[in-house]
């Protein structure tokens, strides 16, 4: 038996290194023959060089950034840079590389990123005891993919929320806060979840937000200064009051959200008015934000491990299709719900929500389909997807309910 599970494990490290291999042999071939305006990037990129050269209170300059973009991309523009100042920083450093080099230095990092996030998450999965199962679920998935191949942050908040998961299921909730304030370099996804936690009075775990939210401020006021703080919040003000402003280029388009705001954006705009859209997107995001954390705080009650698993999986989907600004590459999140649910005791009896969640997975596994999405811009057509996916999370942990300690036991003795 003992040697029947080290061959496996061989088995699963041998595909682990393939899988790794594949992955920055495209990235590779990606930055060769890819078009370097394309890639997101490039905006990373740019804010570093910005730092780098000096001019870091000009960092949200959208005639600086245009500037510095077309120094390494040969004339194009890349997209706008909206990201908080402190997330330069990191790639401040990679931009004293080339840009086709640091990009390769990125991929390898966000590589590291994805494999850390699987050995992470593997003794909390339920899939966990069936190791090709558990790396398919996580090395197929189209999002991921995509946020590898434009250089994006995703896998990094994807490995942010998973270190949150984790301390919460060890009754460190200071710790989760503080990992969870490390995911703020995606503010628009942090804060709709802060939110449902903070309803649920998770003082300890809004401490540690707090107190990363905190250093992250300081840092970003001591790299950028006053002024830079200043940009950057009057660009935020600005790209929500005009989002469809084409001196944003590409970044803002309602219909590649899937979300509620992209979704009534896109089918509302011109047949009622701006105010009415933000409201009818306000009112439904909170309602959807309320409901869940009511939800999770009568299950706090009722106690069981793996209910808080699908609580956290449920909260997490509700605050991606109501945050403020989403794309698919920030679907790489739906992942982590995906691993925590797929394979669970709770999906072997037939019911409702089993139909619906085995529907909604099959669904987002499926690559062609955000082709099309994105060939036909109705991105937006995933929001109810996402939704009905946590509904139906939320209406299975209320069937599953565990006495306190049971799963715990179960876990240390399997």
């Amino acid at each position: 038996m003992n040697e029947a599970q080290s061959q496996k494990r061989g088995e699963v490290a041998i595909a682990l290194g393939l899988t790794v291999a594949l992955l920055f042999f495209i990235v590779l071939l990606n930055a060769l023959i890819g078009d370097p305006s394309h890639m997101d990037f490039a905006e990373f990129y740019a804010g570093g060089l910005i730092i780098r050269q000096g001019n870091a209170s000009r960092l949200y300059d959208l005639d600086g950034q245009a500037r510095i973009e077309r120094q390494f991309l040969n004339g194009e523009r890349a997209l706008v840079n909206p990201h908080p100042p402190y997330e330069s920083l990191l790639f401040a450093g990679l931009a004293r590389l080339s840009y086709r080099k640091a990009y390769l230095l990125w991929g390898a990092m966000n590589a590291f990123f994805w494999l850390w996030f699987q050995h992470l998450l593997r003794p909390y999965a339920p899939v966990a005891r069936r190791p090709f199962r558990y790396f398919l679920l996580c090395s197929i998935f189209f999002p991921l993919w995509v946020a590898l191949l434009r250089g994006q942050t995703s896998v990094l908040l994807l490995l942010a929320f998973s270190l949150t998961y984790v301390c919460v299921k060890r009754g460190r909730d200071l710790l989760a806060g503080v990992f969870l304030g490390l995911g703020l370099i995606k503010f628009a996804v942090v804060l709709p979840f802060a939110c449902i936690c903070f309803v649920r009075s998770k003082w300890k775990m809004m401490a540690g937000l707090a107190s990363a939210a905190s250093v992250l401020g300081l840092l970003s006021l001591a790299t950028v200064g006053p002024e830079g703080v200043r940009s950057y919040l009057q660009l935020l003000g600005a790209i929500l009051k005009r989002p469809g402003d084409p001196a944003y280029g590409e970044s803002f388009r309602s219909w590649g959200m899937p979300t509620v705001g992209g979704m009534f954006a896109t089918l509302l705009t011109g047949r009622v008015s701006t105010a009415h859209i933000a409201a009818l997107t306000a009112v439904t995001s909170i309602a959807l934000l309320l409901f869940t954390a009511w939800r999770w705080r009568q299950q706090d009650r009722k106690g069981g491990e793996n209910v808080s698993s699908l609580m956290f999986a449920a909260a997490l989907v509700v605050s991606l299709v109501t945050a403020p600004h989403l794309y698919l590459h920030d679907l790489t999140l739906v992942l982590l719900a995906v691993v925590l649910v797929a394979g669970s005791s709770e999906l072997v009896d037939k019911s409702p929500e089993r139909v619906v969640l085995i529907s909604a997975i099959l669904i987002l596994y499926a690559a062609p389909l955000y082709v099309l999405l994105v060939h036909w811009e109705i991105m937006y057509l995933l929001a109810p997807l996402l939704a009905a996916f946590a509904l139906a999370l939320i209406s299975l942990a209320e069937k599953t309910t565990f006495p306190p300690g049971r799963e715990t036991i179960s876990h240390r003795n399997g």
